[in-house]
């Protein structure tokens, strides 16, 4: 099973996960914009691996890049379901808007990636639905965003925020774009611009 991650582009999904392990332990630690700086680098490695799994399709035999894709979807719903969900508890100090929040986000999260794992992209290289991994981003958004908004409405804010997104996740009526080509770089300038934003806001981050 190891030799897998010989494969390039699985090795890249590898780690990503280091980082988000690496984010999950800095979140529940209290550290959450480190926590979600380290989410983005996952992020952005998320559409790497992708890319480069495209890029050596003739390398790749059938069995090592049908494991990548379900490696690849494991590590999604780390990144994009499972950490943005603490994040929601955490910050909502577990009340009870905070729990509906994130069931409706597991829970949407969990239909969306088996949706994806079956049925994949439309013929015009789309997604159906708004993908999980936009979680990620929208969660740097918003803690980037805090020190703006009040404090005592920031849990109810991020909470709403990710209640709204999840049905958007599991709609039919919705296309996005694949990221793909220019995109990939794009993103990546993004999660690294945001992480380090993050990693400086830290100083004055708190639950």
């Amino acid at each position: 099973m190891i030799g897998y991650l010989r494969d390039y582009a699985n090795a890249i999904t590898a780690f990503g996960y280091l980082f988000a392990v690496i984010g999950l332990f800095l979140i529940l630690n209290g550290k959450i914009e480190l926590g979600v700086a380290a989410m983005l680098w996952t992020w952005f490695l998320d559409h790497w691996d992708g890319h480069v799994a495209r890029k050596t399709i003739h390398l790749r035999r059938p069995v090592v890049a049908n494991f990548g894709k379900s490696f690849d979807g494991f590590g999604d719903l780390i990144h994009g379901v499972v950490l943005p969900a603490t994040i929601i508890i955490l910050i909502g100090k577990g009340t009870a808007l905070s729990l509906v929040a994130s069931l409706v986000l597991v829970l949407a999260g969990a239909i969306r990636l088996s949706y994806f794992e079956n049925i994949g992209l439309t013929e015009d290289a789309k997604f159906t639905g708004i993908p999980v991994s936009y979680n990620t981003p929208l969660a740097a958004v918003l803690l980037l965003a805090r020190p703006l908004l009040p404090d005592n409405s920031f849990p109810t804010i991020i909470a709403a925020a990710f209640i709204i997104l999840a049905p958007l996740h599991v709609t039919t009526a919705i296309r996005v774009p694949a990221i793909r080509g220019a995109g990939v770089p794009i993103a990546t300038g993004f999660a690294i611009a945001g992480s380090i934003a993050l990693a400086l806001a830290s100083g004055i981050g708190h639950l």
